[in-house]
């Protein structure tokens, strides 16, 4: 994310020497090489520059090379940068804020986060926090619910991926509302109060929203979002409801404790179990969590 209120000085004030992004980049490069050999007495193999970005951090931030041959799509919404980029072997891939999320590949990804063979959704309300790429409301249709609302607040990624990614979403994203789902464009917060309020009750609410963030303490903006997601969703759920997230990665130990702490905290008190899926385009393992009244 750009940092807010960065000062610059002008170029005549650093002894008139512009430093070029190549410049940064092979500095960077030896940089991590050094302290690699330091650490391990391995030298880091040499990076390919190019235009087009091609290396992504795992959800325990080492860098992944992806064998990305072209850049599909590129815009900037009120929210974030969006691309779409394709790759030779996971195919369209959506990139949000230089982090991957979904490519044409993962659909081992939905199917786990939905619990498929597990979960019986016919008949069932359901609401789905973010869910922008269109693939688990297109997943969650063919299980024949009673009715999907679907809270995502960036028009733009909604766009994105009906045009570059419908393999993986279908036709869903062409429409806002039908007889079997409405998808609401804005804050899911401020709509999920407004359901709280209302009374609204579901036997599913899925979390597709942020990733547990990596951090040493569960503090600050991140982890006071996720503590308000958490509140909500129980108080939109039945008694019998459940709801339904992804994590993070299965060797973010650390994290991934600290998100169960949170649930520990809940009241009423919640119960939950867990499975992992190793997900293409995140090149690892992925936790996901099934949560429910205790």
């Amino acid at each position: 994310m750009e940092s807010a209120g960065e000062q610059t000085t002008p170029d005549s004030d650093r002894g008139c020497i512009v430093e070029t992004e190549a410049h940064t980049g092979k500095r960077l490069e030896n940089t991590l090489a050094k302290k690699l050999k330091a650490l391990t007495g391995q030298v880091l193999p040499t990076l390919k520059r190019g235009d087009l970005a091609r290396y992504f951090p795992s959800s325990d931030e080492r860098i992944i090379e992806y064998d990305i041959d072209s850049l599909v799509y590129e815009a900037r919404s009120p929210f974030q940068k969006i691309q779409i980029m394709h790759s030779k072997t996971l195919g369209n891939m959506l990139i949000l804020d230089e982090l991957q999320n979904i490519a044409e590949s993962d659909l081992i990804y939905t199917e786990t986060l939905m619990g498929r063979g597990i979960e019986n959704y016919e008949g069932k309300e359901i609401c789905i926090l973010g869910g922008g790429d269109g693939a688990l409301l297109y997943e969650l249709l063919k299980e024949k619910p009673k009715h999907v609302v679907m809270l995502e607040i960036d028009e733009l990624v909604m766009q994105a991926c009906n045009k570059y990614l419908n393999s993986i979403c279908g036709d869903v994203l062409e429409k806002r509302k039908t007889d079997q789902y409405e998808i609401v464009v804005g804050d899911c917060v401020e709509y999920m109060k407004k359901f709280i309020a209302e009374g609204r009750k579901f036997d599913y609410v899925f979390g597709d929203l942020t990733d547990i963030p990596i951090s040493g303490a569960p503090i600050g903006e991140c982890w006071d979002f996720i503590r308000t997601i958490l509140e909500h969703s129980f108080m939109l759920l039945k008694p019998d409801g459940k709801y339904l997230t992804h994590g993070n990665g299965t060797t973010c130990l650390e994290s991934l404790e600290l998100f169960e702490e949170q649930l520990r905290l809940l009241k009423p008190k919640v119960k939950f179990t867990t499975s992992k899926a190793f997900v293409p385009s995140f090149m690892e393992e992925w936790l996901f969590y099934q949560v429910t009244f205790a």
